[in-house]
């Protein structure tokens, strides 16, 4: 009698695993079936690694001193506000800096501290992201009425020149046509052999986000609005071009 209890016993669990694991499964299939097209939302973002190369830092203040700014500084206020809006958008961030430094203890190579600050700059950016976004803030000694936000990408790079032909129109739309309410200043793009462009095995721009020599920009270099306003667009931009590549 014992011996027949323990044997049906035996037969209704191994019913019970098996219906349980049958269960597992389809619940399986099921979560599986229901997340792609919250995918399919969000297929530009998941998993798109972009790198933003705030330029400049450490030693090397870049271009404005003159007028009690420092391009370096302004240059990570703008690259840590497009950080933020990016993640927000669920992409992956990775910074070359993220902090007052210059990289060219990263570098290996025997050369002066600027080229292996670039050396360091250009590595990152070929061995983490799948596009890059290099900050800068511009200069025009001899004409103080030059402005507007330039967008630079290498000459041969088809894809680099649509990423800049995209954050161009986000500038456009957001800082001229809504922020500043002007249809006198335009974003601009141009191919340039700058060497973040050049060296780079991934598409990327170099954009100067203003002209710091001009007193009307340079104020909205030192407006923290326009700081997330900039950030904002070109974060847009991004986003836009990712979604149809």
């Amino acid at each position: 009698m014992i011996k027949t209890n323990i044997f049906i016993a035996i037969k209704i669990n191994k019913k019970i695993l098996l219906t349980g694991i049958l269960l597992m499964i389809m619940l399986s299939i099921l979560f599986i079936w229901k997340e792609e097209p919250l995918k399919s939302v969000f297929h530009h973002s998941f998993y798109r690694k972009v790198v933003i190369d705030p330029g400049h830092g450490g030693i090397d203040g870049g271009t404005g001193e003159d007028f009690g700014l420092l391009e370096k500084n302004i240059n990570l206020k703008v690259s840590l506000k497009l950080k933020k809006y990016l993640m927000d958008k669920k992409f992956k961030v990775i910074m070359t800096r993220d902090k007052d430094i210059s990289l060219e203890k990263k570098s290996h190579i025997k050369a002066s501290r600027y080229l292996k600050d670039l050396d360091a700059r250009k590595n990152i950016m070929n061995n983490n992201g799948d596009i890059f976004v290099s900050i800068h803030v511009d200069a025009h000694p001899d004409s103080i009425k030059t402005r507007g936000v330039k967008i630079y990408y290498y000459p041969t790079s088809t894809e680099s020149k649509k990423l800049a032909q995209s954050i161009c129109t986000s500038v456009n739309n957001r800082i001229y046509k809504r922020f500043l309410k002007t249809n006198r200043v335009q974003a601009s793009i141009a191919p340039e052999d700058f060497y973040v462009l050049r060296e780079t095995q991934i598409p990327g721009v170099l954009i100067e986000i203003g002209f710091i020599t001009n007193p009307q920009e340079r104020q909205l270099l030192r407006s923290e609005k326009y700081k997330a306003q900039i950030a904002q667009a070109i974060c847009e931009g991004v986003s836009n071009y990712l979604k149809n590549r």
